[in-house]
């Protein structure tokens, strides 16, 4: 098992979810993280699709934050992030399905921006450009050209749900999930 590529997925996704920087990761931060999304995506705050990604994220993180934050100081450190990731998502199991479909579909429900149901290959580079990901636009394509499973040219949530496995829980060098939030 290459847990060096583990960790550095990790670390990647703890970063991208710290965004004040401030070395931990607390519930301002998957408020900013909504917020961003919705401003790069440009829906208006105060929409019924804003709300479900809103309150998406919030249930992903209460749900998140009960499992990782052991001291229980209301922040989760690096540590805690890596072990309580490892813990929940490497082996599998319903923690995954319960915590982070979820929050896919409210995802979608944003990203999602002319409302059939699925991902068109620009809805996806935009999303990346939301999630300040170092990923190209040629390599966007490249990466949902991976990620579509189906070969039908759109992503739909279980799509993305087994590439967001790939990188939470993969070791294989060459997955397609890796490359998730760039280059490692």
């Amino acid at each position: 098992m290459d847990t060096d590529l583990l960790d550095r997925k990790l670390e990647r996704s703890f970063n991208r979810l710290d965004a004040d920087g401030s070395g931990v990761i607390d519930a301002t931060d998957i408020i900013a993280l909504g917020s961003r999304l919705l401003t790069a995506l440009n829906e208006p705050d105060d929409s019924p699709k804003a709300e479900a990604v809103m309150n998406g994220l919030t249930d992903f993180w209460q749900d998140l934050f009960t499992e990782l934050d052991g001291n229980r100081d209301g922040k989760v450190t690096p540590e805690e992030y890596k072990l309580g990731m490892t813990r929940l998502y490497a082996r599998g199991g319903d923690a995954y399905d319960r915590s982070f479909r979820p929050m896919m579909k409210a995802l979608l429900t944003i990203v999602d921006t002319d409302g059939d149901g699925r991902i068109s290959p620009e809805e996806f580079h935009r999303a990346q450009e939301a999630f300040d990901t170092e990923v190209s636009p040629a390599d966007a394509e490249a990466l949902f050209r991976r990620f579509d499973a189906n070969g039908d040219g759109t992503l739909t949530v279980d799509e993305l749900l087994a590439a967001l496995r790939g990188y939470y829980t993969g070791t294989d060098a060459d997955a397609p999930g890796n490359l998730l939030f760039g280059e490692l």
